[in-house]
């Protein structure tokens, strides 16, 4: 969302965020005037633990339970109550929301603005969203409001950052959408010497992905970059071959223009940022919309999945050196980077909000 909201600042609109108070130092870092608003990631607490009936579910099904557990009233509650009194103090004309943040439309209707929904990865099912109207309809109705259906989330516009290319069917429920670029990558010709793996920053607990990637890939003959994220000391994998370099983070803006492939775990920044730069994936998803993002990529032929049940040592080695020789796949990551640089730029999109919106 960074590069709208630079773009809205750019062209004279105040820009407000409400966020997390770890998040709110990271925007002033960057200049935005934020405000701390909801749940941090130490207040949420844990993951909840899915019920008896849906741990008998198959992993790539769990999100469409699990997402109203985990963004319903449980985080939209406390920020709402947050949220409403910065509203009536700030009084904007536009609220942008992110797709699994719920209180957000309901203190837009109660002030009277209007709210645009922005996307992070691929389409949610009808049914995921759904889920969470009707978990957050007291919520609306605390604030004498009716409650609108999938929580106000499609009521005006839907800013999309996936390539079309990429897109379900599944879109009957959207209203109106809006494509917008994700953040691109700057290409400068480096050349392409490295093999990324990442786990994220959210789903990254679990060593043992990690343990079994680089057993995996070490072996070949590429260099291979392991970021481990927050919470993880570089040195948790031990003693690595030469060719192997583990940190907690590097930026994906200097690692991915010389990447060759990259083996992750299809969480939407990584998985676009990679598209963005055309680089093929082996993707490894583990939770939450990763299964719906990882099911596009492989769709679209950019990439190659093990699924649930499918990681081991052998398996990713095998299915990078698949993601290495497969000149086809390389080939159809570079057109959807080509297609990721061909939609609307965040300047067009603040402008066209600034049309429909003041």
């Amino acid at each position: 969302m960074l590069p709208l909201a630079r773009a809205l600042g750019a062209s004279g609109h105040d820009v407000l965020w409400a966020a997390a108070d770890e998040v709110c130092s990271h925007l002033r870092e960057k200049g935005f005037a934020a405000v701390r608003c909801g749940l941090g990631a130490d207040e949420a607490g844990p993951m909840p633990t899915p019920s008896p009936e849906v741990a008998a579910l198959p992993p790539t099904q769990w999100g469409d339970f699990l997402f109203a557990d985990v963004f319903g009233p449980r985080r939209a509650a406390p920020m709402l109550g947050d949220l409403v009194p910065i509203v009536e103090e700030w009084r904007p004309q536009l609220m942008i929301c992110d797709q699994a943040e719920f209180a957000g439309p309901i203190a837009a209707a109660r002030a009277g603005a209007a709210n645009v929904t922005h996307r992070f990865g691929s389409l949610l099912p009808e049914g995921r969203v759904a889920r969470v109207r009707d978990s957050v309809e007291e919520l609306w109705r605390s604030q004498g409001l009716e409650p609108r259906p999938y929580g106000g989330t499609y009521d005006h516009l839907y800013l999309d950052i996936f390539p079309p290319s990429l897109q379900n069917s599944e879109s009957g429920h959207v209203g109106e959408i809006q494509l917008l670029r994700p953040a691109m990558v700057p290409l400068d010709g480096s050349a392409r010497e490295i093999v990324w793996v990442t786990f994220g920053t959210v789903f990254n607990d679990d060593l043992g992905p990690f343990r079994t990637a680089v057993e995996a890939v070490a072996t070949l003959d590429v260099r291979v970059v392991v970021t481990l994220g927050p919470g993880h000391d570089p040195n948790a994998l031990g003693e690595q071959p030469p060719n192997v370099t583990v940190a907690r983070f590097i930026p994906q803006d200097e690692l991915l223009p010389r990447c060759a492939a990259v083996v992750a775990h299809a969480g939407s920044g990584t998985l676009l940022g990679s598209l963005a730069a055309g680089v093929p994936q082996v993707l490894v998803p583990l939770a939450a919309d990763q299964f719906l993002n990882a099911k596009a990529a492989e769709r679209g032929g950019v990439a190659r999945v093990l699924w649930p049940g499918e990681l081991s040592v052998a398996n990713v080695r095998e299915a990078l050196k698949e993601v290495l020789a497969d000149t086809a796949m390389l080939d159809a990551a570079g057109r959807v980077g080509a297609e990721i640089a061909a939609m609307p730029p965040p300047e067009a999109v603040a402008d066209e909000l600034t049309r429909r919106f003041g």
